[in-house]
């Protein structure tokens, strides 16, 4: 599985807080804390090149930029500017290829990438779009944009329904989508479908290697189980969480108060 951000796992977690019974977060995604609302502050997605990586180029940012400027690509110019975390430089050279080839589906979906990382909402929700719908994309880059789409609506504009449509789009084109599936699933737990959220979270526990985030993955199913009544079920999934993490203090305490 694709899990791009070790903060997402860590955020959607939080409800691990002793004796808490909040949902878990998306990391930026407020449950106890304030709206990050990207389109009123101007506040970016400065993750964004980390979680969706440019695909490599054998060009500088100087050959790059002779290169579009003697009518070459410009989509290779804006992925060169997007690998070195140059969002708004990016912006503008995509917007180009864009207009160069409005069917160039991965000069939207790193249009809407840079946008994102550029703080540009409406942007990127336009570019974000096309590309989650682009003939041109395989199913796991349209699951990647739609996997994007979803985060903007619902970090950066609170619009969940949006958000909980492109999500489980994401997830169906690509299973393996860890960050819709972890973002899906704390929308269906702040619901109260604590059936559904664990469905999320096992899906995106399934593809994550053993360690410490798995491990708060699995910790964050316990506490859903134990929540709705199921001690059997929660207990096992506390001694998973301990298993991948024998440090997971969290996991520690509730599989001794629930013996």
């Amino acid at each position: 599985m694709n899990i791009h951000r070790t903060s997402l796992v860590v955020g959607i977690c939080a409800l691990l807080l002793a004796g808490c019974t909040q949902t878990p977060q998306v990391a930026g995604k407020p449950g106890q804390t304030p709206t990050v609302n990207v389109a009123a502050s101007g506040a970016a997605f400065p993750q964004i090149k980390d979680r969706r990586p440019a695909p490599k180029s054998s060009l500088s940012v100087d050959e790059a930029e002779t290169n579009a400027a003697n009518g070459g690509s410009k989509r290779e110019l804006g992925l060169v500017y997007y690998s070195t975390g140059g969002f708004a430089a990016a912006q503008k050279a995509l917007d180009a290829a864009v207009v160069q080839k409005d069917s160039d589906g991965l000069a939207w979906l790193y249009l809407g990438y840079a946008a994102m990382g550029n703080g540009d909402v409406d942007r990127a929700v336009e570019a974000l779009t096309r590309a989650g719908g682009a003939s041109d994309l395989t199913p796991v880059q349209r699951a990647a944009a739609l996997a994007e789409l979803g985060t903007v609506h619902y970090q950066g504009l609170n619009e969940d329904a949006p958000a909980k449509d492109a999500f489980t789009k994401a997830i169906e084109l690509n299973p393996k989508e860890g960050s819709a599936a972890l973002a899906l699933g704390t929308m269906l737990a702040e619901k109260k479908d604590s059936a559904g959220a664990k469905r999320c979270f096992t899906l995106a526990a399934s593809g994550l290697k053993k360690g410490a985030d798995r491990a708060s993955v699995y910790a964050c199913i316990g506490r859903l189980e134990e929540e709705t009544g199921n001690k059997a079920a929660a207990r096992a999934q506390y001694a998973l969480a301990i298993k991948d993490d024998p440090d997971n203090a969290w996991a520690k305490t509730r599989l001794s108060q629930l013996k």
